[in-house]
């Protein structure tokens, strides 16, 4: 069972690689847990669980935070540090069905068209390297995905356990029906309950945030493999100048794929990146604060690592993003030393043709308003870093 779950983490091989539509699986199976999916067989049953963990581990979650927040009478007694955690995790907890449901209601329309251009993609591979190199990059988009499970999972898995130990609720979501001051075991039905709605909720953030990784580092591939096709034109003596000029025209329709790709992600990774900025700035400034207000050691150590989580969201996607600018620049710079010196006049003005196209550099935006990058993620950080340190008080 374990071989066949992680069978998409493989090494390739000659009659077995992976295609760049595989790259989504495990996030393809985690939609259907969370009922982003619709599976061929018991298609009500699925949408009605489909709405109540919509609901419950979007929604409510939120809701059910910000009624605690508002009405639980422990809320005054706690302590600075207690109450600085409990806004960050409200905040970050009110983003979630922003980012959610935006994706939502705009995966189902591209999906599939971008699984199309994949294909299309794909099939430009025409040799066994070509296919392996395709084959790598879907392991790593697969294991990307793993990873941010994996460290998703275990904050809400430690954050329960320790909460629960102690005798409290680990995210304070407000619930009617048990009563968690009354017993310790009413601590752990209500906690248990926070988990799996939480649970629920954190496994679709973490969707939110690793879906644009992986659709980047497809992107990385293609652009990659079409720059190592255009290396090879006109090097074989043995081909003729229309053959020659066949293989160019190939690569300008790989390249015009690779845009449309682009320009079909672009508008949903501008919308659920733009929220993510917003609310690792506001959420980040809340931490700082927890930590430079915080006499507890230990409290301050699991802020630190709250804000590793924060920067996770963003950081890798922006330095692919990075990547992605200089592979586009590595691709123009292969156009131009490719050789074309003598080439037929026919072959130099397709070849000047595809060098003006490959000018235009695939840069995503965040909300149309600023370029995501690497510089803008330490931006955004160092702003609310210069801005509590600027506002708090010299004693």
């Amino acid at each position: 069972m374990g071989k066949m779950y992680f069978k998409y983490l493989r090494k390739p091989t000659a009659t077995n690689v992976l295609t760049s539509s595989e790259a989504m699986h495990y996030f393809e199976v985690a939609m259907f847990w969370v009922g982003w999916a619709q599976p061929t067989k018991y298609q009500l049953l699925y949408r009605i669980a489909s709405t109540f963990i919509c609901l419950f581990s979007t929604v409510y979650l939120s809701v059910g935070m910000l009624i605690s927040f508002i009405f639980d009478t422990d809320m005054k007694s706690t302590n600075l540090s207690e109450l600085l955690t409990i806004l960050q995790l409200l905040f970050n907890a009110m983003g979630l069905p922003i980012k959610v449901l935006f994706l939502r209601l705009h995966f189902s329309r591209f999906s599939d068209k971008v699984k199309d251009i994949l294909g299309r993609l794909d099939e430009s591979c025409s040799n066994a390297e070509e296919k392996r190199e395709v084959h790598r990059w879907a392991v790593r988009c697969n294991a990307a995905y793993l990873i941010y499970q994996a460290i998703y999972s275990s904050y809400a898995i430690s954050t329960f356990f320790a909460s629960a130990f102690v005798g409290t609720l680990p995210w304070r979501v407000y619930n009617p029906f048990v009563d968690w001051r009354k017993s310790w075991l009413n601590v752990w039905k209500a906690g248990l309950i926070e988990f799996v709605i939480a649970i629920f909720g954190i496994t679709q953030g973490l969707m939110s945030d690793v879906y644009a990784l992986s659709y980047a580092l497809i992107l990385r591939a293609h652009l990659k493999l079409l720059r190592l096709r255009v290396d090879k034109l006109c090097s074989d003596p043995g081909k003729s100048e229309e053959e020659n000029l066949g293989d160019l025209i190939k690569c300008i329709k790989d390249h015009k794929l690779i845009n449309k790709y682009y320009v079909t992600i672009r508008p949903v990774i501008s919308g659920t990146i733009f929220v993510q900025f917003l609310l690792i700035g506001l959420c980040l400034g809340l931490s700082l604060i927890n930590i430079l207000f915080s006499t507890d050691i230990w409290a301050a150590l699991a802020t630190i690592n709250y804000i590793n989580g924060l920067i996770v969201q963003t950081f890798p996607f922006c330095y692919v993003c990075d990547l992605i600018k200089s592979d586009c620049e590595l691709l123009e710079r292969a156009i131009f030393h490719s050789n074309w010196l003598e080439a037929s006049p026919r072959y130099k003005k397709t070849l000047i043709f595809f060098l003006q196209r490959s000018q235009k550099p695939l840069a995503f935006t965040a909300g149309s308003i600023f370029p995501i990058s690497t510089r803008t993620n330490i931006q955004v950080a160092a702003i609310d870093i210069f801005d509590i340190f600027e506002a708090r008080p010299v004693i």
